[in-house]
């Protein structure tokens, strides 16, 4: 079984689904608003620890996500991201 593993453009996408702006969600977690950005944006050197990937997860679920919906956005992000490399 594959270990789950929360990305940065999954938070982005849910975000902005809620329409939240990233300020709120770097209060929620304590994680400074410029680097919460380059998690998102997938920035090389922005890796999530594993302290900052629950703080993420606790934020998704106090904006209304359910597990099974973190995980279903998950999925569609990789799937997403897998298409745009093999049209490049």
């Amino acid at each position: 079984m594959e270990e789950f593993k929360l990305s940065g453009r999954t938070v982005r996408i849910a975000r902005l689904l809620k329409n939240v702006q990233i300020k709120k969600v770097a209060a929620m977690t304590g994680i400074a608003e410029d680097y919460l950005s380059k998690i998102e944006r997938g920035v090389t050197g922005a890796n999530v620890t594993y302290r900052n990937h629950f703080r993420l997860l606790r934020a998704l679920r106090e904006l209304g996500y359910t597990d099974a919906q973190i995980g279903v956005l998950t999925i569609l992000v990789e799937n997403i991201k897998e298409k745009e490399e093999q049209t490049v």
